[in-house]
């Protein structure tokens, strides 16, 4: 088997169902207005704090931020991540897991109500918010040459996010992991603001650079209009529905030396009415629809077909499934 990278070249799929795959943050849509309306929870951020520090002669391997419109809920359960993911020390070999890290997003544990995706529409959920913080945890592994060990990105594309880099997570269903492959430990740095979060990964470089390369939107899907009724719904913005691949390309010594392309599909984000709800009314049902991100690693120079089917190191994904599944964050 080739290798790329210094790594085995395998390829990994992640077939995960809309309701597993969530949205925190609305991007400034009429939906975030009303949870920030009614969750009034107090401004917090989070900032980096000394209880793990750096190794002597650790490097920055990478940081990234995200952006995101200040929400209370948002700012809230977002800087309640942070503190649980701060200072974590990840040594080789060993795998750094976002729900283990985090754990389950509840009262009990500081997160409040916030918005997410459920069937392919906006609901309120407990914990809404805190897959900005899976997304910036992913870039900055992305960026630092790590192994991605599972992931899944967002059912349908939000615009604040990269398209095809970013992850969200679910409780019992949908983790984000990697793996520290560098050879070193490696030191998670993390902070938030009211409008945006931090990621930082402290080791040892193995790489002189690490780019992303993204390819054009394909086999696009326009969305449809549809009206639901009841307490949960939330008015939601009409997007196309797309594919897109990423190659993630490693350079050393002013060589490139491996390359990984990441595929991800969307499906159409569909306009939401929410319809006063009458005596006779039926509350409106959606049919669930379906996310899904593949990763295939490739070796310097060669073109990575999309695979039908995953490899043995491919089993720690969730399969895809018609059915509804739990709420993701």
């Amino acid at each position: 088997m080739r290798r790329a990278h210094g790594r085995t070249a395998t390829t990994r799929i992640a077939l995960i169902s809309a309701g597993t795959a969530a949205v925190l943050g609305l991007g400034g849509f009429s939906a975030g207005a009303a949870a920030a309306a009614g969750t009034p929870t107090p401004d917090r951020t989070a900032e980096p704090t000394a209880a793990a520090p750096a190794a002597v002669g650790q490097q920055v391997l990478s940081t990234f931020t995200v952006a995101y419109p200040a929400a209370p809920y948002r700012t809230h359960n977002i800087a309640r991540a942070v503190e649980l993911i701060n200072g974590a020390v990840v040594e080789q070999g060993d795998i750094w897991s976002f729900n283990q890290a985090v754990g389950e997003r509840t009262v009990e544990n500081g997160f409040v109500d916030g918005i997410m995706i459920n069937d392919g529409r906006y609901v309120k959920s407990p914990g809404g918010g805190v897959s900005a913080v899976a997304t910036t945890m992913y870039n900055a592994m992305f960026f630092a040459g790590l192994k991605p060990v599972e992931h899944g990105a967002h059912s349908f594309y939000i615009e604040r996010y990269p398209e095809g880099r970013e992850a969200t997570v679910a409780w019992g269903t949908l983790d984000l992991r990697w793996q520290n492959d560098s050879g070193h430990p490696v030191t998670v740095r993390a902070s938030s603001t009211a409008n945006s979060v931090t990621v930082t990964l402290l080791g040892t470089k193995q790489y002189d650079e690490i780019r992303a390369t993204k390819g054009p939107r394909t086999h696009v899907t326009p969305p449809v209009k549809r009206t639901v009724t009841g307490p949960t719904c939330e008015p939601q913005t009409p997007l196309e529905g797309f594919d897109v691949s990423v190659d993630r390309v490693f350079v050393r010594g002013g060589h490139e030396v491996g390359r990984e392309t990441f595929r991800t599909h969307y499906t159409p984000r569909d306009e939401i009415v929410c319809a006063p709800e009458s005596p006779t009314a039926t509350p409106g049902a959606t049919a669930p629809t379906t996310g899904a991100t593949q990763a295939t690693p490739a070796a310097p120079g060669s073109s990575a077909a999309p695979s039908t089917s995953a490899s043995p190191s491919a089993s720690a994904f969730p399969s895809a499934s018609g059915d509804a599944s739990p709420s993701a964050s």
